[in-house]
């Protein structure tokens, strides 16, 4: 999953345990920025460690939209919603292909798309998306 500006993103998912599925499932992965994943950890000590518990894992996977790849130019005009590997919903807006995912109250602007991963498709956003329960 190492692309420019996604180190952090892969060490979160590598913590989380899930670096080798994200690569290598089918799946569309919407991940913060390095810039964002410092300012989250910033934000909120024990970041890291929480990574490594099953709560990190929730956190990394409500990022992840499962068994479908899809690029930028497959996300429909308009609000659509999927379901992520956490079981939570995140909603994905796309207006005149600018792209902002929501999960709860927290929104992220698409910063870089369609990042090829192995089997995934990643699109670089600008937040760390809080799951809802």
């Amino acid at each position: 999953m190492a692309a420019s500006n996604l180190s952090w993103g892969t060490e979160a998912a590598r913590l989380a345990g899930l670096g080798a599925d994200l690569t290598t499932k089918v799946s569309t992965v919407f991940a913060p920025s390095d810039d964002a994943l410092a300012a989250y950890a910033t934000a909120n000590p024990g970041a890291t460690t929480m990574l490594q518990s099953p709560g990190g894992q929730a956190a990394v996977t409500a990022h992840v939209v499962p068994n479908s790849a899809l690029k930028s130019t497959d996300i429909p005009e308009g609000q659509s919603t999927f379901n992520t590997v956490a079981g939570t919903p995140l909603m994905v807006m796309n207006s005149g292909g600018k792209l902002t995912v929501s999960s709860g109250a927290t929104t992220a602007r698409v910063i870089k798309s369609d990042i090829m991963a192995g089997n995934a498709v990643i699109h670089l956003i600008d937040n760390v998306l809080a799951p809802v329960a």
